[in-house]
């Protein structure tokens, strides 16, 4: 008998949700029968009625990250229980189609110096290893969003974390995204899991953080409509629209998993009424090992690559079927040690070992097969607190690697203080900078396919030297700030798809200005960004703006928050990148501009206790105001209404 086939027989709502989010998700239901048990101690506690509740403190659910952590003293964040910005489920808060790998309107450096295959633009919605939480919780906690769309849009997401022991906790991220989109070839399909634990022994002795990923996304290709039946018939089905590709369509996945071990050193004491534990430790110092292996794979299939599409075809005029894969294998040992150099300091110094290895594939042919880079790094960091003023400063070194003559490294160092007025703390001034000489992208270098082969002989680094100054009054809620990159060696792809490097200095200048306006119950918050690049070798927008305007109120007796409004994005016309589908990569293009057009959105939100609700019309202006662009021959979707629901459980 399926497993699936009876619904639990408890009639909790908690049970109910997460056994129809299962159901209605393949890629779940496996998921569900193994981490079922994280949920049975749930089931019965929601029948409780509210007027026999007891009122739990804040915060329930607190989390960070594994970089911010020091055993027994990490810095913990809250989540966000607001009803502000409930409607922006999507990444960026900006509606970019599924089918795009993840282009920003804003210029945005990697700081890595180590290998790196250049296929990290794919990661949408930020399922790797550097932005996975770890939770404390005082209670167990399950986190349900759910959204539904037109053209079958479904977005739902769920989190369920709790503390097995006061001493361990197991959190488990579930993603599932689908839509058929508005035009012809737009089908995507995207599932993320993520499970991490966190567990620190009861004397502190010992701690642990481990994490486990598996992401995978399908999507149909269709290389973009023709623009110009596109621009003259906006008010038509657009699957009616012709597009440029079939046949085509991109796989894309990612596998992980990291484990860190800590040994703690600290003042003991005695520990009184704890007949299991004589003493307990406060961490001084912490000693730590880590390994993180990651398998990850972009694949693409055109079953008709002689359609004109492509510049050439190299290997297979019946079926391009292309596909890299990159393995990585790291572990390291790290020293972190706490101190008091004019207050609160932290230097972390780590050891790391890193190898990878790159394939690339041709229908059932081997193209290449190299070890690409086995590296060891040494890390430093040092951060300070104390009074009103946080500072840090750090670098990263290659020691040893492929190419160790071209000196990687990355220093950065940053400067906060807080301005006392009237015995309140409401202004903040921090600047930062960062001096990096990086390995370039490795798809820059070398790449065969079915039809794109280049083997080039780049100088192998680039350099970035870059500063931020900024200003915040949390009072009157502004913020300003200016920023800027002075790059050397800067790569890219150029209007035909061939890797070019500019070894002049490209500046990147950008300045911004934040504030919230608030009058009676009237809201508008706004951010404007004025950015600039002295070549012509990248291309961003002038100006982008972000605008909110909102009615926000309490209805029925004060028990529902409620807001109402518009959330507004616009930026100045430009020659945006164009996409490459078999690549899966931007190329600069300067014969079509996209932009001067505001994409407008409508919300209503409301909250009532643990659940957030909202309905929203996605670009309501559409078709009203002209032609409409993500990137070059690739609209942004129609108007449609959307749905959804935030339900969060908690006793």
């Amino acid at each position: 008998m399926p497993i699936f086939q009876k619904a639990p027989s408890e009639k909790s709502v908690r049970g109910f949700l997460f056994y129809y989010f299962c159901k209605k998700n393949i890629f779940l239901k496996t998921i569900y029968s193994i981490f079922s048990f994280l949920f049975f101690s749930l089931i019965l506690s929601a029948q409780n009625s509210d007027s026999g509740k007891v009122i739990i403190k804040t915060p329930v659910v607190e989390y960070f990250q594994g970089k911010n952590f020091f055993p027994n003293n990490s810095d913990y964040t809250s989540i966000d229980t607001s009803l502000d910005g409930i409607q922006k489920y999507f990444p960026n808060n900006f509606p970019y189609s599924l089918g795009l790998s993840n282009r920003k309107l804003f210029f945005e450096p990697s700081s890595e110096i180590g290998f790196r295959s250049g296929f990290e633009s794919l990661d949408l919605f930020g399922y790797n290893r550097d932005e996975i939480k770890y939770y404390r919780t005082r209670t167990p906690y399950t986190e349900i969003f759910a959204l539904f769309g037109m053209k079958k849009e479904q977005f739902a997401r769920l989190l369920h974390t709790q503390n097995i022991t006061k001493q361990w906790n197991i959190a488990l991220n579930m993603l599932h995204l689908r839509s058929d989109g508005f035009y012809n070839r737009q089908n995507c399909t995207d599932n993320n899991i993520s499970l991490s634990s966190n567990y620190t022994s009861k004397n502190n002795r010992y701690s642990l953080l481990a994490n486990g990923i598996i992401n995978s996304i399908k999507t149909d290709e269709n290389g973009g409509v023709q623009d110009n039946v596109f621009e003259t018939n906006l008010f038509v089905n657009k699957k009616r629209i012709p597009v440029n590709l079939l046949e085509a369509r991109t796989r894309r996945g990612h596998r992980e998993f990291s484990l860190t071990q800590f040994l703690n050193f600290g003042k003991r004491d005695s520990v009184k009424g704890d007949s299991t534990m004589r003493y307990r430790i406060y961490p001084k110092s912490s000693f730590s090992y880590s390994f993180n292996v990651n398998d990850s794979w972009f694949v693409y299939n055109d079953k008709n690559p002689t359609s004109g599409f492509y510049q050439n075809i190299f290997k297979n005029s019946t079926e391009t079927l292309d596909s890299t894969h990159i393995f990585t294998f790291q572990n390291g040992v790290s020293w972190k040690y706490r101190f008091r150099f004019s207050g609160m300091a932290i230097m972390d110094v780590s050891l790391k070992q890193k190898k990878s290895r790159l394939t690339q594939y041709n229908i059932d042919t081997l193209l290449t097969d190299n070890s690409i880079n086995i590296e060891f790094r040494k890390d430093t960091s040092y951060y300070n607190h104390f009074e009103n003023i946080f500072w840090k400063a750090g670098g990263k070194y290659i020691l040893k690697g492929k190419n160790k003559q071209d000196e990687y490294c990355f220093y950065f160092g940053g400067y906060q203080y807080l301005i006392p007025r009237n015995g309140n703390k409401n202004n903040l001034i921090s600047a930062q900078f960062d001096f990096y000489s990086q390995a370039n992208p490795y798809i820059y270098s070398s790449y065969l396919s079915n039809n794109f082969q280049w083997l080039n002989t780049f100088d192998n680094t680039s350099q970035t030297l870059g500063g931020k100054i900024t200003y915040e009054n949390k009072k009157i809620n502004l913020a300003i700030g200016v920023e800027s990159h002075n790059i050397t060696g800067y790569v890219y792809f150029d209007s035909i798809f061939s890797p070019q490097q500019f070894n002049d200095t490209l500046s990147i200048n950008c300045a911004f200005i934040q504030k919230k306006f608030h009058l009676k119950k009237f809201n508008f918050n706004n951010k404007i960004t004025w950015q600039q690049a002295s070549e012509d070798v990248i291309h961003l927008p002038q100006f982008v703006t972000n605008h909110s305007l909102y009615y926000a109120d309490k209805w029925f007796k004060k028990a529902t928050d409620v807001q109402i409004g518009f959330d507004v994005t616009y930026f100045t016309s430009y020659y945006a990148d164009s996409y490459m589908p078999a690549l899966g990569q931007y190329y600069l293009q300067d014969e079509k501009k996209i932009g001067n057009y505001p994409f407008i959105d409508f919300f209503f939100n409301m909250k009532v206790k643990h659940a957030r609700i909202f309905f929203k019309t996605e670009h309501v202006n559409s078709g009203l105001m002209g032609a409409y662009y993500l990137a070059p021959h690739i609209p942004a979707p129609d108007r449609s209404l959307k749905v959804g629901v935030n339900w969060m459980f908690y006793d």
